[in-house]
């Protein structure tokens, strides 16, 4: 059990967060299935004479250089200019392939589809790269760079990142499992349940899939994902207005278009009739959010059109009246282009990604504030997405891939939720709690005193008393030097299995204690171990704020079933965790027979499902 509690510790500090702080979800490299990892299109590559040390290029104009081809750091200069390239020999091996000489007498490189090496002086050419009717990078090659201290040693840039050979190309090693170098534009979707984060790129490439997920439990790369929103209602818009659209948000029968030329529609009825359309030259609409209380609540994002860098162009806009009129609220913002926006309208908050990164305002008066903090690149921030309850951020950081954090604006608008998943559900006795926004002292569930845990300056976690009664509690603390009272719904029993930010529950083999992932799947007949809170009363009752015992821990009272992909589960025990606070233990025995791969586990206590989470097998 020493294994359990110390995975349990790890596992909160890695999901506490505070404002301003953030943590990556996931990274920057994409899993195609090649013989490495893989990230965005590079356009250079150059070793540098001396030291031999690697310098990148990618298309957007940033370079970064290596000694080590697996750490890399950010330049902020061009490398040196590097050799020219040898004469054009009487054969090439395709049209306009680029050539790179070395030392070695006659060697010769080129690269184009596939990258090439003759030893002749160009007479004879052998393909490095050929596999089947592919190339083993997975896309044409931009850029080839031999080292000035190895012939044999080369380096390619191309649309799946830089890859490496030591001998002369017979084989190839990727570069990129930390090049910053993924293009993130679109957030396509947040972690929810058994699904991961899924994001789109700025530019697609042919060798690139269109969407990628960050599955919960991964913990190597992103992976392509078939689920993508169709373009169809985009194209059909375009063709119904006869202009690029570019952003469809919907909200009940309500529907907002925006377009490339700036312009602004809105229907009340589906699209079956639209308002006027309002214009707005020298900008390019770039994303929508509707309030869903009041759909006539709506902020439009833009971006500065290249040809037309008017000052006088919007960056931010807002209507009140269904898009009858809008307010620039672009106030103080800098002169950037803007390319996402989220709101949380019930708090008058709004997040606004840019160029230049992530602005806050508050909706009454704006008046822009750059967010910075620990653990944010200094990167343009092209997407950002509130989660549906507004209370946790996540940014797309040009090159880095996700961040999330709280929602900065909790700090003003105190959120009392679950501590497992921060959902807002209904409380049970013995639940783990969160007040985001601040720490709190003196916080009282009615005419008791909770248990304040361990917590931060933006949130503070606590645990009711395990004998609570009733369908309802009246919490209430103290802030800022006021009592602050909050009435929470409570009912026998309400689940929730941990989770960290990209959905990873805390699940542990029942054997050995390892971590659950993707890379340490649960194995057909074992037993698995999963940490909740709120599961409800105990047998015999335990206070509030101990740890449980090691031995004999008390039982819940609810009845506990767990289900696999809708398949009922052995429950081997269902009872506190052991030497931890408010922590539930359910241990569950997996069918003898089981699929590889991921799998929907849930877990229900008197009638009640817990969120539901990603389990990954292995038969």
């Amino acid at each position: 059990m020493r294994s359990l509690l110390i995975f349990a510790l790890a596992f909160l500090a890695s999901a506490s967060y505070a404002p301003a702080q953030w943590r990556r979800l996931g990274n920057a490299a994409l899993d195609l299935q090649l013989s490495g990892l893989a990230t965005g299109p590079m356009d250079r590559v150059q070793f540098r004479s001396g030291d031999a040390r690697l310098f990148a290029r990618a298309g957007a104009g940033q370079w970064y250089s290596t000694g080590d081809f697996e750490t890399w750091s950010v330049e902020r200069s061009e490398p040196p200019a590097s050799a020219p390239p040898p004469p054009i020999p009487d054969r090439l091996p395709e049209p306009d392939a680029a050539l790179r000489a070395t030392s070695a007498r006659g060697v010769v490189y080129a690269a184009g589809l596939h990258v090439w090496r003759s030893e002749d002086g160009g007479r004879t050419w052998a393909n490095l790269t050929k596999w089947k009717q592919s190339s083993l990078l997975g896309s044409p090659v931009a850029d080839l760079s031999v080292s000035p201290n190895d012939p044999n040693e080369i380096a390619v840039a191309a649309g799946t990142g830089i890859w490496r050979s030591a001998d002369g190309g017979r084989t190839w090693s990727s570069c990129n499992a930390a090049l910053p170098h993924l293009p993130v534009r679109r957030i396509l979707s947040l972690p929810r349940g058994g699904q991961g984060a899924r994001i789109s790129f700025l530019s697609p490439q042919s060798a690139v899939a269109a969407a990628f997920e960050w599955q919960p439990g991964e913990r190597t790369a992103w992976r392509p994902s078939a689920v993508l929103a169709s373009n169809a209602a985009l194209l059909a818009a375009s063709r119904r207005f006869n202009a690029v659209v570019t952003v469809l948000q919907t909200q009940g029968d309500w529907v907002y278009a925006g377009a490339a030329d700036g312009r602004l529609w809105i229907s009340t009825n589906r699209g079956a009739d639209w308002i006027v359309p309002t214009f707005n030259p020298g900008a390019a609409v770039e994303a929508i959010t509707i309030d869903e209380r009041d759909p006539r609540r709506a902020l439009a994002v833009l971006s500065r059109r290249a040809a037309d860098q008017s000052p006088a162009a919007p960056s931010v806009l807002r209507t009140l009246n269904g898009g009858l009129y809008w307010d620039n609220v672009t106030a103080n913002l800098p002169e950037v282009s803007a390319f996402g926006v989220a709101a949380d309208f019930a708090a008058n908050a709004v997040y606004v990604a840019t160029l230049g990164g992530l602005y806050q305002a508050d909706l009454l008066a704006p008046s822009w504030v750059r967010l910075t903090g620990q653990g944010l690149p200094d990167s343009p921030v092209l997407d950002v997405r509130l989660d549906p309850s507004g209370n946790q951020l996540y940014l797309a950081v040009y090159g880095f891939g996700l961040y999330t954090s709280i929602a900065p604006h909790r700090s003003r608008d105190l959120r009392v939720v679950h501590a497992a998943d921060y959902s807002v559900r209904p409380a049970a006795p013995g639940a783990l709690l969160t007040i985001l926004g601040a720490r709190v002292s003196d916080v009282r569930a009615g005419d008791r005193p909770a248990s304040v845990l361990p917590s931060t300056a933006s949130e503070t976690h606590i645990q009711l008393p395990y004998d609570l009664t009733g369908t309802g509690v009246s919490l209430s603390f103290l802030s800022a030097n006021q009592r602050i009272s909050l009435g929470l719904p409570l009912q026998p029993s309400s689940p929730a299995i941990f989770i960290d930010p990209d959905g990873s529950p805390l699940a542990l083999d029942g054997e050995t204690g390892v971590l659950l992932d993707a890379q340490n799947p649960a194995r057909a007949g074992s037993a698995v171990q999963v940490l909740l809170s709120g599961l409800g009363r105990v047998s015999p009752n335990w206070p509030a704020g101990q740890p449980a015992p090691l031995e004999n821990q008390p039982r819940v009272i609810a009845d506990v079933k767990a289900f696999l992909d809708g398949t009922p589960l052995e429950v081997i025990r269902a009872s506190l965790a052991p030497g931890y606070i408010g922590f539930y233990l359910v241990e569950v025995r997996l069918p003898a027979i089981v699929n590889r791969g991921p799998a929907e586990f849930v877990v229900e206590a008197a009638n009640v499902l817990s969120n539901r989470v990603r389990l990954h097998l292995e038969p």
